[in-house]
Parts: structure tokens; sequence; C-alpha cells
């Protein structure tokens, strides 16, 4: 018994220790219509149990008041992916509370197609983004794979976003991807960014049998998103897909091969794709992280609170950068320190300076010098970076400039020199004309004596 009692508290520890890659946490629920639509997509669930996610699998028929996002205020899950399609989620998983997730700094993946429900369009609605009706499909007469059905939906796209951040430069430049389902709108919002998006020719309608487009699309041409991400401004990632079969096995082992073209792949790039999508999505990738800061005169080492006005200045940041499993130096050429009071007095490039393999966080330092303003107060040293793909970095130190001391003045301004001048020359002129003056008084006295005497 004893040893039965060690065999558990040492798998239960095990358990513990084991990380996710993820930076935000390990647990995922995943919502399904039904069990038996987990074999369907079995190559994208085994590769998040691969990189050590704890996985609950949930269906819409047996999902009851326990399996809630949030208990006692709390999220019980770091993530959450829904392949649930056919029905409305139960009162407990609804848009108001995904949005609290997400307020909470919980990840989502929504997968979505023709069947769109209305709990879901509600959600994306919330994040500027409207998808098209529902038994709608994304329609291209010109750029579909060879296996199509006749409807020309089962589309063939190589339009990726290039950002390392999101996806890797060997998905960006490697096979086309097939996509079929329903077209969504993106709104302008900034915090939104399109990662896969339709050809020219595309557009969204309904594939009725002898259909007559007599209404104008929601949506044509590039404009039709078909997967677009957020990230909110408290880092949380959002990902909707407008195709439940994106994620299929079906798909990731179909070949690709466009109608009267000579170019071919005997696999699509679609598991390639979704690993790098989900992997940004659960924050397993672009993420960026401060790991120290520092302030000081430029003649001196220590890092103070006051500053004196048009002192030179020193800034230095170290960022670093979440990629493969691990921290590293981050490579980013555009990143600004701003000083403010109330508005910027100064906005300067930060240099990056070259990385050293010892180095005990793996970040790169970025510096800058600068000369404070001659104005005194509080003013806030900012660093501001936000940019699509990576988590913000906003961070802020507060330091006081204050003025010259009584005694810290110069002796002498070169400015000056003019009035000193003037002052020395009325000084001379003055000492001048009291001698002249007095001299002539005594000489006019003793002549008038003589006359007198006379």
């Amino acid at each position: 018994m004893r040893r039965i009692l060690c065999i558990v508290v040492l798998v239960f520890a095990v358990l513990i220790l084991v990380e996710s890659k993820s930076t935000t946490g390990s647990r995922v629920l995943v919502l399904l219509d039904n069990e038996d639509d987990k074999k369907l997509y079995t190559r994208f669930f085994g590769s998040l149990e691969g990189r050590d996610y704890i996985v609950t699998y949930k269906t819409v028929t047996n999902l009851n008041p326990s399996i809630e996002l949030f208990s006692y205020g709390e999220r019980v899950f770091d993530h959450f992916i829904n392949f649930a399609q056919k029905k409305d989620k139960t009162d407990s998983i609804t848009p108001t509370s995904l949005i609290n997730f997400v307020n909470d700094g919980g990840n989502i993946l929504l997968a979505v197609s023709s069947e769109i429900t209305e709990n879901i369009r509600n959600f994306a609605r919330e994040l500027d983004i409207e998808f098209d009706e529902r038994d709608t499909f994304v329609i291209d007469h010109f750029n579909y794979n060879v296996s199509d059905d006749g409807k020309h939906t089962l589309l063939v796209s190589s339009n990726f976003i290039n950002n390392e951040a999101i996806l890797s430069k060997e998905v960006v430049e490697g096979p086309p991807v097939l996509f079929r389902g329903i077209g969504h709108k993106v709104g302008s919002v900034p915090l939104l960014t399109k990662v896969l998006w339709a050809n020219d020719t595309a557009y969204s309608y309904e594939t009725k049998d002898d259909q007559v487009v007599d209404q104008e699309p929601l949506v044509i041409g590039n404009n039709i998103g078909l997967i677009s991400t957020l990230q909110a401004r408290n880092n949380a990632r959002v990902t909707l897909v407008g195709s439940l079969e994106f994620f299929s096995d079906r798909f990731f082992d179909s070949s690709v091969q466009k109608l009267k073209s000579s170019e071919s792949y005997p696999k699509s790039g679609n598991e390639a794709f979704a690993n790098d999508l989900t992997k940004w999505t659960l924050q397993e990738k672009g993420v960026l992280r401060v790991t120290s800061r520092l302030h000081h005169k430029d003649d001196e080492y220590e890092q103070l609170d006051t500053y004196r006005i048009k002192d030179n200045f020193t800034y230095t940041i170290e960022i670093s950068e979440y990629v493969n499993d691990h921290w590293q130096a981050f490579n980013g050429n555009d990143v600004q320190l701003e000083l403010i009071m109330l508005d910027p007095y100064i906005r300067v490039n930060l240099t990056a300076l070259p990385t050293n393999e010892h180095q005990e966080h793996h970040s790169r330092k970025y510096k800058a010098h600068v000369q404070l303003p001659d104005v005194y107060g509080v003013f806030t040293l900012k660093v501001n970076y936000k940019r699509p793909g990576y988590t913000y970095i906003v961070d802020t130190t507060t330091i006081t400039i204050r003025h010259f001391r009584h005694n810290e003045y110069p002796r002498f301004i070169s400015a000056a020199y003019p009035y000193y001048t003037g002052a020395a020359s009325m000084g001379t002129g003055f000492l001048l004309f009291c001698f002249i003056w007095i001299f002539n008084k005594d000489a006019g006295k003793s002549t008038a004596e003589k006359k007198k005497i006379n």
C-alpha cells in the first residue's frame, strides 16, 4: 500500500513539473459537436498533446455546469479551442464569457463553418469581424483544387501574411493551403491582422443548385478574410478560422493542384500552417519580454531617481523573444524611447547592441544617449513597442529632473561677456570722470584765491 502511494505521489509530482511550451499555461479546453469528431483531427490534436498540453475534450451534449471557463472568478483553462458548430453552447460558454476569458488573458482558437452559430457570430462582431450568412461559402472559379466537387469551393490559396512572428519562412514559401468554408469581413480595428485571405477572383455566396447571384455579396476579392487574428491590449490572442476542414487529417494529406496549372504539390501546406498558427495563438512564439532596464549619467554608472536639466543621459533596456521553447535575443531595429511629461519632449531610436553568447538572460540590449531637456519636473521614460504578431511592450520608468542649484551655475557665462564689458567700461568711465572732476575743482579754487590776494 505504501509503495502504491509513493508511485501515485511521484506521478502527480511529474505531472505538476511538466510545463507546456506556451508562456501562458498548459490547460486547453477543446469543444466538439460529438466524440466521433475527434477522429477527424487526430494529427492536429496529436500535435497539441505532443507539445505537453493538458487537453480536455468536451462535447456540446455533455457540457455541464461543472465545465466552465471560470470558477470562483479564476480561469479554469488557459486556452479554449472551439470545433463545435451544429448548435449553440449552453449558458456556461457564451459571447460574454468568451470576452471575459480574453480580458482575463486567455487565448481562443475558433474554427467555424457555413453552419456558424449565433454565439460565435456575436462574439466575432465584438472583435469587428463580420461573418457571412449561414450556408454561404467562399467561391472562386479560377483558383480551386482539381479534387473540387464542381462548386468551386475547395480553394487553393497562398495569400499568407509575411510576418515571421506568426508564420515561419518555411510556411510562407511552402505549398499553398486548401480551404473550404465561410468568409468574413475584417473591420478597421488596428488590433486585427489578416493571416490568410482569398484571391481577387473570389466571392462569398450560397452554393445551391442553379443559384443565381442576384444580390451583392457581403465581401469580394482579396477583401475576403479566411483566417484572421486579434491580439488584445492585454496580449491575449484570438484566432478565427472560417473552415473546420482546414484542420482535418484529410486536408493535411491532400495533394494540391489548381485546374489548368502545371504546378502541383503532393501534400498541402495545411499541417505546417496550422502548427504555426496554433503556436502563435497559444503564445508559443511572438512573445516579447523586458528582462532589465538601466538609466544613468554618461560619466557615472549609478541609477538615480533625480537628474539635473541638460545632463548627458544613457538609457539601456534588454528585450528577449520566446522562440522554439527558449528565450533568445530579440532582433528589432525600430525600438524607440520617449521622454514624456504630458507630451514627449524627446523621442529617439534605441541602438541594438551585439549579443553575448554567455549573456545570462539571452536578450539583446538597446541603448540611447540623450541630453535631458532644459525643463524641470517629473518625466516618464517609456518604451512603447507594438508591432503586428508580437506581444506588446509598454515599459515605463519615472524620473525627476531638477533645475540648477545656486552653487551649480557657472561663474561666468560666455553669452554675458558683452554685459560684463559694458559694466566694466561703465565703472572705468565713472572713476575717470571722478578723477578729472576732482582735479579740475582744486585748480579752479587756487586761481580764485590768487585773484583775491592781488
